[in-house]
């Protein structure tokens, strides 16, 4: 501690808060613990502090009586010197001794200073006599905070939670008593206030603590964000505490106020980036109320004069500026100016309100610990930008056995099995409207110790009687064996408990295993039994790591052949081909009199047509209550009935569901083409959709094959390309166009599709022009020796030339005096329209390489050239 801090009493100890280390957005990364001797983890999400040393001459383990710290003024009016002397304005910021602080909203809404009075049980409770006190000493930190915004020439206050008083509001001061021995470390006194409740993220929780343990501590978050969704911007609940000795201090101009101090820290100043921070929470650029030697191995400097000891941010580039210069430290960085618990803060704009997200957030909560196979409730509030609405919410577990009650919802009970033991997670992934998606988890812990007691009870059928009484059931049909699990002192089912299960019957000297089975999320442990004979069943669970064993319980199954009832409604009695109809209805049963769950029980569903003819449209089981529903997709009209077969166990039984009639849907197709004139061969590319209609709406046909057709003037259709069309119901295909005339595009039709097709255009397939050119090796041979002719062949239709390839070009030879010309050769076309042809002449005359017309191309001949033959 700097020498000039002993000058008045206020100069006592300082808390230095190294921050929380939390998986948060930074923009710098910390080490993953907390560093330095003394350091503390707090019992925040992943926060740490460190106390502070007092100053040489004060102790403050010694208690402070009552009227010393009544006399005590708190910062405020000998302040204003100081601030003169640093050219800041004075009347409209002093609070003297006036406890008046500003009066905001409706006092208590948004982002608030909680100021608290903390008192453990057992001690005197001093809170009548010094409420005023702490009302004045809370004053003096808004006045610290607003002659601090002056330097930069801004306004800020501290927006506490006011109530009515002097001249109009004071800050709001809660009498709260702790159980005895919370005062004793900063970790007691923060769980203990959080046991009553005092954990609401939008609140700092200023504690002035009537106990003589410290000077002062409190949390704070070494993450320099800037934005508003900084975690020291109301992410967490954030507390601080100054115990008696060091309160109310800080008026004169080379002094500070503690609260002022422990304040700033939990508003998120100094962080570890800033430009002169000592990497241990404050600043070595002295004077500030934030500078402190804390054993952070930076050595203290005199940069501002010593008046700014009362004020916040030597230089105002550390942590606190209303206007930061552009491009500056604080101007990229999180800046305790902005924090929305000061009014004029939230980046200065509308007073800092509780702040509108801009992107999906969101945070998750989990009673923890949870009692393996019991439920426990988890929840996820979501934090949506302006115009958002959530859309989704999934649970899920890294342990495959958890179930959730509500998967989907923003609450749920999760269940883990009853073996579970080590820590999992849970985890929430939210969906808003824009497609934004945010994955929350949270860990799920479970308690094991004594064995707890659950109690069994055993049921079939459908019935659960008392412990050792009959059911009946169908004789040689399937039918459930449920035990059912409770947790005898929640009163809960148990999930992932195993109940084994024996059956003995009248000729069985001893009860023979009967099969075991898990019990669900329900408590349900659910075996499928048949018999012929009457057998006594009996259940229990064993001893395991949470539960104790069970106890036995038993019943009597009499089976008898069982009387059927069935029912069946359809729900739709006019449909288009193949559509979905929802067939449901229940089966109903009865053993000597007595009602049986028919579960699991096969129906076949019919249907049978106006000329007789029975067609089967599915099968189905019964479900646990003997209910069932099947969805079939009829394809011709007629009547629906469910069938139940006769059997050893069950009697026949049948039931109409009703007619239903069936109609073909229309079909629709479009098309399209570009270019509709080309040349000869060329591509074209052709699209379209296919559509089915019902009553006028369209729905894709994905999957089909649809034809390409040119018809040419007074002929028959040629098929050019095929194509199928896609999940949407599109097509493209770009077939080569060798024939002009009308094309359409074709859907042949399927079992209850029609066939359609559209004629969508005109098409020309043009006739390429084309150009021969032609050269011989030599003009003079011998007779019978070698010529070779190279050239070229390019095309062209209503655009540039280009080379035509596979084209063929015949060599022509007209002899001296001879009436007309005799094919001697051909050759074809390659790459780029070149070819080559070879002859042997034995008589002077000339040569012609010629294109003769063909379909698409018209003729051409290259300039004839005169070979000499000596």
């Amino acid at each position: 501690m700097a020498v000039r801090r002993l000058a008045v009493p206020s100069l006592l100890g300082i808390l230095l808060v190294l921050g929380a280390l939390v998986a948060l957005p930074e923009t710098r990364s910390y080490p993953p613990r907390c560093v330095g001797a003394g350091d503390l983890r707090l019992l925040l999400p992943g926060a740490c502090a460190h106390e502070d040393e007092a100053p040489p001459g004060v102790d403050p383990t010694e208690p402070v009586s009552t009227r010393e710290l009544r006399a005590r003024e708190g910062a405020g009016e000998r302040a204003y010197e100081a601030a003169e002397e640093l050219g800041v304005a004075a009347p409209t910021s002093v609070a003297a001794t006036s406890p008046d602080v500003t009066c905001e909203g409706d006092g208590t809404g948004g982002y608030r200073v909680q100021a608290m009075y903390v008192v453990e049980a057992g001690r005197t409770n001093r809170y009548a006599a010094l409420e005023s006190s702490i009302q004045l000493w809370a004053a003096g930190v808004d006045d610290v905070v607003n002659r601090s915004a002056a330097l930069t020439g801004g306004v800020r206050n501290v927006r506490y939670v006011t109530e009515a008083g002097g001249g109009g509001c004071v800050a709001k001061v809660l009498n709260v008593t702790v159980p005895a021995g919370a005062a004793s470390s900063f970790n007691a006194t923060i769980s203990a206030v959080q046991a009553l409740g005092y954990t609401d993220p939008t609140k700092k929780y200023l504690m002035w603590t009537d106990a003589s343990v410290l000077c002062g501590i409190a949390s704070m978050y070494p993450n320099d964000a800037e934005s508003q969704g900084n975690p020291n911007n109301g992410s967490y609940p954030q507390y601080a505490r100054i115990d008696s000795g060091c309160w109310g201090f800080g008026d004169g101009a080379r002094a500070h106020s503690v609260e002022a101090h422990e304040l700033l820290h939990t508003i998120g100043g100094v962080q570890n980036t800033s430009p002169h921070s000592t990497r241990r929470g404050h600043c070595w650029d002295e004077s500030d109320t934030m500078c402190y030697s804390d054993g952070g191995g930076f050595a203290m400097r005199q940069v501002c004069a010593a008046e700014m000891e009362y004020f916040f941010d030597c230089g105002n580039d550390d942590y606190f500026s209303t206007y930061p210069d552009p491009g500056s430290y604080l101007d990229g960085h999180w800046n305790a100016a902005d924090s929305r618990f000061l009014i004029g803060g939230g980046d200065g704009a509308g007073g800092g309100d509780a702040g509108t997200p801009t992107v999906l957030g969101a945070t998750i909560a989990v009673n923890n610990p949870a009692v393996p196979g019991l439920s426990t409730q988890a929840s996820v509030t979501p934090a949506l930008p302006a115009g958002r609405t959530l859309t989704s919410v999934a649970w899920t577990s890294a342990r495959a056995d958890c179930v959730f009650s509500a998967p989907t919802e923003v609450q749920t009970d999760v269940t883990c099995g009853a073996t579970a033991a080590a820590p999992t997670t849970v985890t929430a992934t939210l969906v808003d409207s824009s497609g934004a998606t945010k994955v929350i988890r949270s860990p799920l812990t479970f308690a094991t110790g004594t064995a707890r007691p659950v109690a069994v009870r055993l049921g079939a059928a459908g019935q659960v009687p008392a412990d050792g009484g009959g059911v009946r059931v169908c004789t040689s049909a399937a039918f459930p064996l449920v035990a059912t699990v409770v947790d005898t002192a929640s009163g809960q089912p148990v999930k992932g408990l195993t109940a084994a299960f024996t059956k003995q019957t009248a000729t069985m000297t001893a009860p023979a295993a009967a099969g075991s089975a898990t019990s669900s999320v329900d408590g349900a442990a659910t075996s499928s039994q048949t018999i012929a004979l009457a057998a006594t069943y009996r259940g229990r669970t064993a001893l395991g790591t949470v539960y104790a064993a069970s106890n036995v319980a038993s019943l009597v199954a009499t089976p008898a052949r069982c009387t059927t009832s069935l029912t069946a409604t359809a729900d739709r009695s006019a449909i288009y081909y193949a559509d979905p109809v929802t067939v449901s209805g229940a089966l109903t049963a009865a053993s000597g009199g007595t009602p049986v769950a028919a579960a699991g029980v096969s129906l076949a569903v019919k249907l049978t047509t106006a000329d007789g003819r029975v067609l089967a449209l599915g099968t189905t089981k019964t479900r646990a209550d003997g209910s069932y529903s099947v969805v079939v997709k009829p394809t011709t009209s007629g009547t629906i009935t469910v069938a139940l077969a006769g059997t050893t166990g069950y009697e026949a039984a049948s039931a109409t569901a009703g007619a239903v009639t069936v109609s073909l849907p229309d079909t629709q197709i479009t098309g399209a083409v570009a270019p509709s004139d080309v040349g000869y061969g060329s591509a074209v590319q052709v699209t379209g959709t296919l559509e089915r209609v019902v009553e006028g709406v369209a729905t894709p046909l994905g999957g089909k094959s649809v034809g390409v057709f040119v018809t040419p003037t007074g002929g028959s259709p040629v098929k050019i390309g095929q194509a199928t069309t896609t999940a949407s119901g599109t097509f493209s295909v770009a077939p080569a166009l060798r024939v002009s005339g009308t094309l359409s595009v074709s859907f042949a039709g399927l079992s209850g599709q029609p066939a359609a097709s559209a004629a969508v255009t005109t098409v020309v397939a043009g006739t390429w022009a084309t150009e021969v050119t032609a050269a011989a090796s030599t003009t003079s041979v011998p007779a019978g020796t070698a010529v070779t002719f190279t050239g070229a062949v390019t095309r062209a239709y209503g655009g540039p030339a280009q080379p035509a390839v596979g084209v063929k070009v015949s060599v022509y030879f007209q002899a001296s005096g001879a009436p007309s010309p005799t094919l001697v050769t051909s050759t074809t076309t390659r790459t780029g329209g070149a070819f080559t042809a070879k002859v042997y002449p034995r008589s002077t005359g000339t040569w012609t390489l010629r294109v003769l017309p063909v379909a698409g191309y018209a003729g051409s001949a290259a300039s004839p050239v005169t070979i000499s033959v000596g």
